[in-house]
This record gives C-alpha cells, structure tokens and sequence, in this order.
C-alpha cells in the first residue's frame, strides 16, 4: 500500500504541474479524476473502517435511530434507575411490583448506551379491565345502548363499543394510564421503612413509585410511543402549517388534558385575528389623522379590546364544554370519589366514602399553613420582587441619564434579575404547594396556578406599571411593551423548541458513538446474564412465592431470546426513548401565554401591533409545542380534564384589571383633558371611574348573556340520556311482560272457585306444567 500512496503521489504533483496550461477539456478531465479519487478514498476508508459509513450516517442523521430502532414489544411503561443504584434497592423493588395485587408483569432490561437499569412493564389484559373499572375510566356506548359516555364495568363490557377484547377496548394512551395507576397503588408496609435507605425513607401506606420519583431513586418513568400513531400525528399535525389540529387524534394518543391545551391555543390565535386587524388598521390611520380623531379612536380601541377579551373567554367556555362532552370528561365524579394524588400524605384510614384504605389528612392542617405560612411568604415574594424591579428601573434611568453609552446594560441586568427571581420563586411556591398536601392533583395544581401566576403579573408588568404610572410616558411605553412582547416570544420558542432538539440530537450522536464504535460487545453484561443475576438472587429473598411471575419463567424466557442482545449493537426503542426530554405539562406553556394575554389586552393601545405580534407568535407556537411533542419530549401519561382550570380563572382576573388599567390610562394619558379642556381634575376622574364601571357593568352582561353550554348540547346531552333510558327499558321489558301476565294468572285464579284435585294422570301432568310456567322468573339482563 505505501508503495501505491507513493505513486498517487507523483501522479499528482505531475497533474498539477501540467494544469496550469491546460484547456477546458483537461479540466474536465482533471475534475472527473479528483472525483475518482474522492471516491477511491472513500472506499478504502470504508474497507478499513467497515463502521465508518454508519456511523456518519448517524451523526449526520441521529434521529434515524429513533425510525430504525428495535421496537420494545409487550411493554407499556418504563422506570429508568439511575447508574450505580445498588442491587439491594433493585430487588426489593422487582419484588413490591411483582407481589402487588393487581399483578404485574415485569422485565429487567440494561441499557447499554447508559449503563443504567430499567423496567419494562405491562399487565394482562383481565388485570387492565379490572383497574379501569375501579379508576371509572369512561367509555363509548354502542348506539343500541343509548350511545354517548359511561363508566366501564366488566360486567357490561359487551355494551361498549369495540368491546369484545382489552385490546381493542383500551388504546395505547390508556393502557399506560392504567397501568401507572397500578404502579401507584403498590405502597409499603410496615417493615418497609428501612428499605431504600438512606435515598429514601417510607412511611406505612405511603405509594412507593411516585415517593422513588420525586427522591431520585427511580429516575425517569414514561410510557413508549405508538410508532404508527405519532407517525401520523406527524404527518397530519406538525408538517402542516395551515390545516386544522386533528384534537381527537391528539386527545386519543395524548390525552384530554394536552388535547385541550391545544384547542385553546388554536382557539385562543384565530381570536386574536380580530384585534390584530383592527390593531393593525388603527396604527396606519394614526398617520393621518387629526388629534381630536386620534384621542377618539384611542378611547374607543382601549375599550374594544377589553370587550374583545371577555367575548374570547366566554365563546371559549362553550367550546371548551363541547370538547369535554366529545371526549366524556363532561360529567366529573365528585372529588369525594376520586382517587388521592400518589404523593398525598396522611395516616392511613379507612375512607368513609368508598370503604376503602387511603391516606387522611385534616383539612385544618392544610388552612392553617396556608394562611400562617404560605400567604405571608407569597407576600413577602412579591413585595421583592416589586422591590428589586424598582430599583433596577430607577437605576436604568440614571443609567440613562448620566452616562450616555451602554445603555443597554441595566436593561440586561434587569433581564437577568426577572429570569432568575423566576426560578427562585418557582421552588419556594412548588415547596409551599408540596406541604399544603392537596389530595387531589386539581387542588394542587390550582393553587399553584395562584401562587406563580401572581409572582409573574408582578414580576413582567411592573416594568411596565412603572413606565405608564408612574414616568407616564407613553412612547417610552410603547418601545418597552414592543421589546418585552417581542424579544420575550423569540427566546421562549428557542428554549422550548429549538435548543431541546439541538441537545437531544448531540445525545444520540453520542449513543451513535458509543453502542456503534465504542463499546465492546464484551464488556457489557447481556440481558439474559443480568435477568440471571436476578433470578438467582430473587430465589434467596423468596420472590416468586404466592403465584408470583419469576423471571424464569417460560414467558420470561421466551421474551428475552426475543430481543437481540446488547453485543449485537442494537439499540431499543425504550433504551432511545430514555434518553429524551421529559414533557413537563402545559403548565409552562399556558404561564406564557397568560403573560402575552396581559401585553395584549393591558397596554395594546400604546403599541396598537401587539395582537398581531401575538398572532404570529401564536401560529408559529402551535407547530413548535407539536412538534416538541411528538419529536423532542418523551410520551407523558394521559389525564383526563374538562377544562383548563384555574387558568380560565385567571384569564378572566386579566380581564377585570385591563378595565381598570385601560380606563386609568386614558384619564393619564391626556384624552380627556383634550376632549373636555373645561373639566376638572374632580371631573375628570369621575368621568374615569362611571366610564369604568359602566365597561363593568357591560362586562358582567356579556358573561350573563352568553351560556356556557350551547343549546344544541343541552339537547343533545338530553337526547342521549332519553335513548340510554330507553334501550334499559326495552331491555327489561321482556320481564316486565312476563311479571304482569303472572300477576293476572295469580289474580284470576284466586277469583276462580277451587277445583277438585287432579284425580286422573293427565289432569295431574296439566297441573304440573302449569305450575312451572307460572313459577319461572327470567333472570336481568346484566345491564345497568
């Protein structure tokens, strides 16, 4: 070969030195022998390296692993450990889960790229309808059966639709809610509590999963994707700019609650259509109109776009309830018979309610801190926030004043200052709401809502409060609001979108490298030596006692030889799928779209283009949050919702302050006193304060004339009711006949005179058959 190099060389140099007077046709012919060459190299790289090729392959296109990967079959959830977790913890977890009743089914899995363990987790399908039973997961009816939403019941399975099986009954969405729901209910016992020690201390009754979680000792818990369904949402949802969302795909693969966040959204931006196209026609023709118009027309945008915001939350609350009726979260069980959240604390009772064990906690517990601690500390938060903002502000402006050049330092500090008091107080208010100890996750997240959005009104708008109240200067105003709006829009979609996916791909580079150009096939244990290594030890601690599945079992095994092993450098879609970005909720989401709701509708009459800034934002934010989804984040377990929450209750307390906000600034800013030059100060503010109550006034009756559930619902609500009535009446009217004509054969033949008795045989056999047919009771048909 060195001999060859050598006279490649030579070759070279000479077709160098002959290229200098050369015609067109030798560079064409000089180009084609480079390519050759390229070409040459390309191939003796590859016989030398022979997993060259595919390993740029995956660093050009990492993602490619995600398509190619092995499928994870007969696995609905997956509990990542972190590296180095001792066998000990290992153990008497696969014990709990395996012992737990309902049983479930559990597989010990070691990710090569990782080096961290792993449980793949399912259930059969008698212990999936058991549990969506006891959860009242609600379920379609067949149309003969009235149709519409009812809770499932084992006993009436056959009249639900698709319901001849689990597999065709639960969706994939459903099966990892279920199955996370039997995860949950395994707690410890007494003698548990030293188990995990020192990670984590148990208490007897508390829910051992979720506990593991919030401590670290389980690191990651999520359930696989449907290839073939995100595929879809992929195709339908992400790669189409201007079609509608498909919610009820998104709602059947996702869950309700994600559903529903994205038809607010999508709800929420072609509403603001509206006053961006008046915004936007208000701006040009300030430019040429006279000063009189001007103060008009600004009185009269400032009162439109309240009115505007309060019309847009009423239509959604309709929209809203005919998705919950849709997708059967309309009618909610009381909060006394749903289940507690996972991590609620409490001495273990017996509920009054359902009869069963469950955490108590007195509610004068929760009062007393909420009202000693909580509040006081909320407060105290605030007031440093407003605090440091002020400061920060005066100082931007003797910054400003003082020293004429880098003016845009104190705006960064600034910055920098909101950023980070953000994240401080999000772990005191998530600390706050953790010791309140909500039963339930609604109540939870609802107070959480409170404590955080009012930290971000305070925190966003002060600046601004500060600038239209206080220097009331009304361009300064204008350059602020556009700069916040603006700048605040482009970061959050790099964050959420652009920068996950960036570091994500480097991941699977490195996985690349690694399971396909680093690791030795013998230098990590296979998944049958390690599925060993508990079987053996399992035996000594008595694991598959009481009917338990062992891993060496005949299921076991025939799993495992099913999946290739991690020397033949294969990588799994469970072991890719750990490796993503854990999906954090909506809540994030919806805290940013309240504040942009607060730039909209507070200060929108000092930048009249804030709605159709907000509009283009919002239909780039759509695709960007769909395609974090179903590209960046790993699958969250579905929740069934029927509203937004509490958010809906804070969009309309923005609402209530854009009435004051409005009204005040157009009593400073110089409308009135143009308008009405004879009024006085006392006059000008009363004008203010009846123009403000009469926007109230109006207000209210917007919410009071427009329903919150569409008439054509309500009759469609009562015309399901009626046929479920109906189809439980047919069934039972074969029993009704027959219960009456008994009646009537009783009744007569006790106005007949007796009978002599049967004297002759066939006068005996009549007398036999009739008391049969009068004694026999058709059983209920096994409906309710």
């Amino acid at each position: 070969m060195d001999g060859e190099d050598g006279g490649t060389g030579n070759t070279d140099k000479e077709e160098h030195e002959s290229s200098t007077n050369s015609t067109p046709q030798e560079h064409k012919s000089f180009a084609e022998f480079a390519k050759d060459k390229l070409d040459s190299a390309g191939r003796e790289l590859r016989r030398r390296l022979p997993m060259a090729g595919q390993l740029g392959a995956h660093l050009m296109h990492p993602r490619r692993l995600l398509l190619h990967s092995t499928p994870t079959q007969q696995t609905d959830v997956v509990l990542i450990f972190p590296k180095g977790l001792p066998d000990s913890m290992l153990l008497w977890l696969l014990q709990k889960l395996r012992g737990s009743r309902p049983r479930l089914r559990v597989c010990v899995r070691q990710h090569a790229s990782s080096q961290c363990s792993a449980f793949y987790i399912t259930a059969d399908d008698d212990v999936l309808l058991q549990t969506a039973e006891e959860v009242h997961l609600p379920k379609q009816l067949k149309p003969e059966f009235g149709g519409g939403y009812k809770e499932f019941t084992v006993r009436d399975m056959h009249c639900f639709q698709k319901g001849s099986s689990a597999s065709e009954l639960l969706n994939t969405q459903e099966r990892g809610v279920l199955v996370k729901h039997v995860l949950e209910s395994a707690r410890a016992e007494a003698g548990d509590e030293h188990a995990l020690e020192p990670a984590l201390t148990l208490r007897p009754g508390q829910s051992i999963v979720p506990a593991c979680v919030s401590r670290g000792v389980v690191a990651n818990m999520f359930p696989l994707h449907e290839r073939n369904s995100l595929e879809n949402l992929r195709k339908k949802w992400v790669k189409t700019f201007f079609s509608p969302q498909p919610l009820d795909e998104i709602s059947e693969y996702f869950g309700v609650k994600i559903a529903m966040y994205f038809a607010w959204l999508g709800h929420y931006t072609r509403s603001l259509t509206v006053p961006a196209v008046v915004g936007f026609i208000f701006w040009i023709w300030l430019g040429t109109a006279n000063e009189q118009w001007k103060d008009i027309a600004y009185m009269l945008f400032s009162l439109f776009n309240v009115l505007w915001a309060c019309i847009y939350l009423e239509t959604w609350k309709r929209y809203s309830n005919v998705l919950a009726y849709r997708w059967g979260t309309l009618d909610q069980r009381d909060d006394l018979l749903l289940e507690p959240r996972p991590l609620f604390q409490g001495e273990m009772s017996i509920s009054p309610v359902t009869g069963r064990p469950e955490p108590q906690y007195a509610s004068w517990r929760r009062r007393v801190w909420r009202h000693c601690i909580s509040m006081p500390a909320t407060l105290l938060c605030l007031c440093v926030a407003a605090g440091a903002t002020f400061a920060l502000l005066r100082a931007q402006d003797w910054w400003e004043n003082n020293i004429v050049y880098f003016t845009w330092i104190p705006r960064a500090l600034l910055a920098v200052i909101i950023a980070v008091e953000e994240e401080v107080y999000a772990r005191i208010a998530r600390w706050l709401n953790d010791k309140e100890n909500y039963r339930l996750d609604t109540k939870y997240e609802n107070h959480l809502i409170v404590k955080i959005a009012l930290f971000q009104f305070v925190n966003s708008f002060m600046s601004l409060f500060y600038i239209a109240f206080y220097l009331q200067d009304m361009d300064k105003l204008k350059e602020q609001l556009a700069v916040l709006l603006i700048t605040r829009q482009v970061i959050g979609n790099l964050k959420e979108s652009a920068l996950p996916y960036l570091i994500e791909n480097l991941r699977l580079a490195k996985i690349c490298v690694d399971v396909f150009g680093a690791i030795s096939p013998s230098k990590a244990p296979t998944c049958t030596q390690l599925n060993e290594l508990f079987d053996k030890k399992n035996e000594s601690v008595g694991d598959a006692q009481d009917g338990a599945v062992p891993n060496g079992s005949a299921e076991s095994d025939e799993r495992r030889d099913s999946e290739p092993l991690v020397g033949q450098k294969v990588i799994h879609q469970a072991e890719l799928e750990s490796q993503l970005f854990k999906y954090d909720g909506t809540f994030a989401e919806y805290l940013e779209m309240l504040t942009q709701l607060g730039h909209v509708v507070l200060f929108s009459s000092a930048f009249p283009l804030a709605a159709a800034c907000a509009l283009l934002n919002n239909a780039a934010e759509v695709r960007a949050d769909a395609f974090k989804l179903c590209h960046v984040a790993q699958r969250p377990f579905g929740e069934r919702v029927n509203s937004i929450g509490s958010w809906q209750n804070a969009m309309e307390a923005i609402v209530a302050v854009a009435v004051l906000v409005n009204c005040a600034l157009i009593g400073l800013s110089g409308p009135v006193h143009r308008l009405l030059p004879d009024a006085t100060p006392a006059q000008t503010i009363l004008i203010i304060v009846g123009l403000e109550h009469i926007v109230l006034v109006i207000v209210l009756a917007l919410r009071i004339a427009i329903p919150e559930i569409p008439g054509w619902l309500a009759t469609e609500m009562a015309k399901v009711e009626f046929q479920r009535r109906e189809a439980i009446k047919n069934a039972h009217a074969p029993l009704l006949s027959e219960c009456t004509s008994q009646d009537d054969i009783r009744l007569s033949s006790r106005n007949t005179p007796r009978t002599m008795t049967p004297t002759t045989p066939k006068q005996a056999e009549k007398a036999d058959k009739k008391k049969i047919s009068i004694g026999k009771i058709p059983e209920i048909p096994p409906f309710s």
